[in-house]
């Protein structure tokens, strides 16, 4: 012992001085760790007051599972196309669950079998199984069988046949044209090559207009164009009546009121406005060219759509 502490000494004052930081960090450690020991060690009192605590608990947990089981130990006979939320909730479902089934109702969603119950995610097949007898559809749902089809004999004619009579097969349905200007979107769709989507632009783009004064004006109707077969067709069922066409009066609108044509807009309307305010009214539709911004091509597209009065 005597020879450890002669060693000791023979250190040098830094490693003197590691040696004793060393012991005091280990004085320190132990200190503390008999401390929490000592402070933190639970006595039996403390013990006997937690199990309690998780016996409360644990029976609390049994009693809240036996209450559910009660509840959904009933389960009645029930239509899901009709039954209200109440007892959907009375059926064990939560009102989460109850909402996602009402969104899918409100969508148009139909329950036409005992398998479109069992697709809807928010029933668990758990809870399918146990509502399954009681659902008052059939287990799944079969398409009515369409009546079998009966193939309509046409009559024949040989080649040699003097007088050929027409197959009512092939006749053409004739239609009787219909007045552009004044049909509405009814109209137009009976008519063959017109469905909804052509009958909404043309009646669109001729109420823009006024009316159409040329049926070539089907050209420029956006859903028609870059169609000229469509137009070809459809200009073979419409007719046009001028005095269905509405007018713009050049000499008294205001500038907003031509700037609502389309031939016109702003960029004519203006300085045609201005001009008529600087060298009074026009005496006649051609005067309309002495405006720099009136070119021939905007004149013949304009001009038909103006009255002096």
């Amino acid at each position: 012992m005597k020879e450890k502490l002669k060693d000791l000494g023979n250190l040098h004052a830094g490693e003197r001085r590691g040696f004793f930081l060393i012991v005091l960090v280990l004085l320190i450690a132990s200190a503390w760790v008999g401390y929490m020991k000592f402070v933190y060690e639970p006595s039996e009192r403390d013990l006997t007051a937690l199990k309690a605590e998780m016996e409360t608990w644990s029976a609390l947990r049994s009693a809240k599972k036996s209450l559910n089981v009660d509840q959904l130990a009933e389960p009645f006979p029930f239509d899901p196309n009709t039954i209200e939320r109440s007892e959907w909730i009375a059926l064990g479902l939560s009102e989460r669950q109850v909402d996602g089934i009402e969104r899918y109702v409100t969508k148009g969603g139909e329950f036409r079998s005992k398998k479109d119950v069992e697709r809807m995610y928010t029933i668990s097949p758990e809870m399918y199984v146990r509502l399954e007898p009681y659902i008052l559809l059939p287990d799944s749902y079969v398409r009515a069988a369409r009546p079998p089809y009966e193939k309509k004999q046409w009559p024949k004619y040989s080649k040699d046949s003097s007088t050929y009579v027409a197959n009512d097969r092939y006749t053409r349905k004739l239609f009787t044209k219909t007045e552009v200007n004044t049909a509405d979107s009814i109209t137009l769709v009976g008519l063959p090559g017109i469905g909804p989507s052509f009958a909404r632009g043309i009646i669109k783009y001729r109420d823009m207009l006024g009316g159409f004064h040329s049926l070539d004006q089907l050209e420029e109707v956006y859903v028609l164009r870059d169609k000229p077969d469509a137009i070809a067709r459809i200009k073979d069922l419409l007719t046009l009546d001028p005095n269905a066409v509405h007018y713009v009066p050049i000499n008294s609108c205001t500038v907003e009121q031509l700037a609502e044509h389309p031939y016109a807009r702003w960029k004519i309307a203006k300085p045609l406005i201005a001009y008529r305010s600087q060298h009074g009214p026009f005496a006649k539709i051609e005067d309309i060219q002495k405006c720099v911004l009136v070119t021939d091509s905007v004149y013949d597209r304009l001009a038909p759509y103006l009255r002096l009065e």
